[in-house]
């Protein structure tokens, strides 16, 4: 049974036993309903008349107030199993004195009986949905549920049909049903007690004693406060009026063609047997498929749509025919697909707030809805005069607003998991700055005076920004500091600040062996003072000191215009290239620096010469002199050093700096299986500093041309670009193929995984851990890509909750996945999300992308033939290798996606 359940209703392995007791738990509970259903039609119907259901309809609202004020107030003080069980009992009870009151008392109990059973079919149904709310989370609800529905659907039948035979075959009186009926649900409590105990225990906490004290204030508070359960209760109240009025045209046009007691009672029970074999064959062929294919959504659409088309029916040739298609399609739907899409709406609302508001509104909504279907009848059939058949339009009427709901409904639906999923990214943004305060002078010194380059730093910028006295004696101090940052920084303060009269020891920082702060120097000597600036340049340039005149070429090249470039000669650049030593290494600093602004003949074959040379300073800013230059000579030097760990970052950002015409050369090496591979894995950053329409379209088509690495950096760099314009392709299958063939990937590593962590002997010399980088890479990726298809913002969101280790937020975080992304994406990537320890990635891989590695030869060669290199060196090097060294640090997994707005 629970391997026919699983491969009707998509259950996991984990789920079926639960969700099986479960159904059967149903069954019992529907069962007792159908018991006592047709007894209370035939016994009303008989006694009193079809004619005076509207008066029972608004007694059963009278009666269920203090019911559902009760139910509220237990629901405050008791455990949800208490609040379960004590409740059955008390039903359970409530039939056997039903059961005497009608041995004795005359035909006005035949209202009791029909308020009392719409009651208690309310009661026993909306405490197994809260029950089953608490059991299952919301994922595994959109497969369980389901199943649950199908057991009340059985439970129907089951019901409807032994009741006709009871009555037609045994004999039985109707009003003794009730025996029956009453033994059925203490059976079903003993069930439920057992299923808590025996497979999910209940521990839920006892409300504090406040918490207790509240009445049902509280669950109309809850109701008032939340939009989400005001669309709740409106669906639940149109529903209810709806069939209310559907229920009185089926009723009359029944009570009409059999006028019988006993007849009438037959046919009930057939009606309802029958009613329910096809709600049951909805259930099993029809609801699993819709509800993955639709979602919540299309569950929500499908009654008020079926009942718009009967109510048209009967509106267009009234009878009994029109009124079995009509009540039946409206009872085979209600307690199938439409149960399950409203009972899903209370999924994201919290088990506290549940137990207050949720047997409140099944009750007291349901039947006060039933209360206003009453009095509508009451005002359009017997002070209006309507017929049956122009009951129709007004029914058509209200499904327009139902519908209206149930799509708003829909919507708040995702809205609950986007707020419950956007409240958890204050965990990971940055803390905030905090606010300025006054400059303690005693703790600025102590800070000017710190060793340490932080602190030093700190108070830097305080002084530089704010009005505080300038310790002058404390700055030239720094200025032998061991960190040169600082000591550029002090310099920089000192000129900021206007300080004057330490031109001398200014002067010393022109020979300091860091060139920022040679130039900073030069800039304070050469920049105080605007008069004869150009002269003391000049002066500079003819130092016979060689530090000197590369300062001065440092500051010509920042702060330089082109009056000064023509200062610059060829004959002092040779001169300062030439220079060995460490003095040569600052001068060619310097050199290079002014190279990025000249344009000169010379300037290509001098730029070419530093980019080899042997100290990083140099070639460092050698790189950033030829992004500035823009000649594409460049940019063959530029992506060999893009491959180097030492000059990446500044290789990036040169060659960020040409102009966009250069992507398309960029492309070429991004595709190139000959290029640099860590050179190709830095490339597609590129790409977003040159954000447009054509830079999104190269990085997507090449996503398709490159191994995972590299396909991981232009996933991250679409992501980037996409917050600047946007990143959706032309052309969405691509995308779609890409998405679909990295879940592939994930799932082929998950299968690997599984085989390595179930077998303490293997050939595969890998450690399950090194795996799990890779493969958490590979999900970073898919969100990446599918916030290129979807809204970015929901999708970091989705992506932050499938991640946490909060198992609630996971679960909402599916949840809300499967409500944004399209059926064909879906169907293949929430098994995998909802299986965080690979139990099922097996079956998953085999249905879904046609790969089952279940022995060592496959893993091996898939391994091998992955399109991933660092695959193939883990192999090689077993569990020894170390996956952060395979990856990029400025491209490696991270922990969350990139924020919208963040880089």
């Amino acid at each position: 049974m629970g391997r026919l359940l699983g491969s009707l209703f998509g259950l996991r392995r984990d789920e079926r036993t639960l969700a099986l007791w479960m159904a059967v738990y149903h069954v019992l509970l529907l069962v007792s309903l159908y018991l006592l259903k047709p007894v209370r039609d035939s016994l009303f119907l008989s006694s009193r008349g079809a004619a005076e259901l509207p008066f029972v309809f608004i007694l059963t609202t009278v009666v269920v107030v203090p019911v559902a004020a009760l139910h509220t107030r237990a629901g405050d003080r008791f455990r949800l199993g208490g609040l379960i069980d004590g409740g059955s009992l008390l039903l359970v009870l409530s039939l056997v004195g039903l059961r005497g009151l009608l041995g004795v008392s005359g035909e006005w109990s035949a209202y009791v009986l029909y308020a009392w059973v719409s009651i208690y079919g309310l009661l026993i149904t909306s405490q197994f949905w809260l029950m089953a709310n608490a059991l299952f989370t919301s994922s595994q609800s959109k497969r369980v549920f389901t199943v649950l529905s199908a057991g009340a659907i059985l439970g129907a039948i089951v019901g409807g049909q032994v009741t006709s035979l009871l009555v037609e075959t045994v004999g039985m009186s109707s009003t003794n049903l009730l025996w029956v009926a009453s033994g059925v649900l203490f059976v079903a409590t003993g069930l439920a007690r057992w299923i808590r105990t025996r497979h999910v225990p209940l521990d839920e906490p006892q409300d504090a004693p406040e918490e207790a004290a509240k009445s049902e204030a509280s669950a109309l508070s809850i109701i008032r406060d939340s939009r989400h359960i005001q669309l709740i209760v409106g669906i639940l109240a149109l529903t209810v009026v709806v069939t209310t009025l559907v229920d009185y045209q089926f009723k009359t046009v029944a009570a009409r063609a059999y006028p019988t007691e006993a007849g009438l009672t037959s046919f009930m029970g057939q009606f309802y047997g029958g009613v329910s074999v096809i709600a049951l064959i909805v259930q099993f062929l029809l609801a699993p498929r819709l509800m993955r294919v639709v979602g919540i959504g299309g569950a929500l659409s499908v009654l008020p749509g079926i009942l718009a088309l009967g109510s048209l029916g009967m509106l267009v040739v009234p009878g009994l025919l029109a009124g079995i298609f009509l009540r039946g399609s409206g009872q085979s739907l209600k307690h199938s697909i439409d149960k399950t899409g409203r009972e899903l709406l209370f999924v994201p609302v919290p088990l506290p707030k549940k137990k207050r508001v949720k047997v409140f509104i099944d009750v007291f909504v349901d039947q006060g809805a039933q209360g206003l279907g009453g009095v509508l009848l009451l005002g359009l059939v017997t002070s209006l005069g309507l017929s049956v058949q122009m009951l129709s339009l007004v029914i058509l009427a209200l499904i327009a607003v139902w519908g209206t709901l149930a799509y708003r409904a829909r919507q708040s639906y995702v809205d609950q998991f986007r707020t419950q999923l956007r409240n958890q990214e204050a965990s990971y943004e940055a803390p905030e700055e905090a606010e300025e305060t006054a400059v303690d002078t005693d703790e600025l010194l102590d800070s000017l005076c710190s060793r340490t380059e932080t602190d030093a730093l700190q108070a830097l910028d305080q002084l530089e920004e704010g009005s505080a006295p300038v310790p002058v004696d404390a700055l030239l101090c720094l200025l032998d500091h061991p960190a040169p940052a600082v000591r550029a920084q002090t310099l920089r303060v000192l000129r900021a600040r206007r300080v004057e009269g330490v031109g001398e020891a200014v002067a010393e920082a022109l020979r300091d062996p860091d060139p920022d702060v040679q130039v900073a120097a030069a800039r304070y000597l050469y920049c105080q003072a605007t008069d004869r600036h150009t002269e003391r340049i000049r002066q500079g340039l003819n130092h016979e000191d060689p530090q000197i005149q590369a300062a001065t070429l440092g500051l010509i090249a920042t702060d330089g215009d082109p009056d000064e470039y023509e200062l610059v000669s060829e004959s002092l650049l040779r001169r300062l290239i030439d220079l060995e030593g460490e003095t040569g290494t600052q001068t060619r600093t310097h050199v290079a620096r002014i190279l990025g602004v000249l344009d000169r003949s010379y300037r290509n074959d001098f730029l070419h010469r530093l980019l080899r040379d042997d100290t990083p300073e140099v070639v460092r800013t050698a790189i950033e002199a030829a992004g500035n230059t823009n000649d594409r000579s460049f940019l063959f030097p530029l992506i060999r050093q893009l491959g180097e760990d030492a000059y990446a970052s500044t290789a990036r950002q040169a060659l960020s700096a040409f102009d966009p015409p250069v992507l398309g050369t960029l492309y070429d090496y991004l595709v190139d299986p000959q290029t640099d591979p860590d050179a190709r894995v830095r490339i597609p950053s590129i790409f977003v500093n040159q954000s447009g329409s054509f830079a999104v379209a190269s990085l997507v088509r090449g996503l398709r041309k490159v191994e995972v690495p590299v396909r991981h950096a232009i996933a991250q760099a679409l992501s980037k670009l996409h917050q600047a314009v946007d990143a959706s392709p032309s052309d969405p299958d691509v995308l779609d193929a890409v998405i679909k063939q990295e879940a592939a990937h994930y799932a082929a590593l998950g299968q690997i995984q599984r085989l390595l962590q179930q077998s303490a002997e293997h050939p595969v010399p890998i450690d399950p851990a090194t795996l799990q980088p890779l493969r958490q890479e590979g999900l970073e990726r898919i969100f990446r890509l599918l916030g290129l298809r979807y809204n970015q913002r929901d999708i970091y969101d989705a992506y932050l909750g499938v991640t946490s280790p909060d198992p609630t937020l996971r679960d909402s975080a599916i949840e809300f996945v499967d409500n944004l992304v399209d059926y064909n994406t879906r169907r293949f990537l929430l098994p995998l999300l909802d299986d965080p320890e690979g139990r099922h990635v097996v079956e998953v891989g085999a249905k879904f992308f046609d790969r089952s590695l279940r022995d060592w030869d496959a893993a091996t060669d898939y391994l091998r033939t992955a399109d991933d290199p660092r695959l193939t060196d883990l192999l090689e090097e077993g569990p020894d290798a170390d996956v952060d060294t395979m990856l990029d640090p400025d491209d490696a997994p991270s922990a969350s996606v990139a924020a919208p707005g963040s880089s």
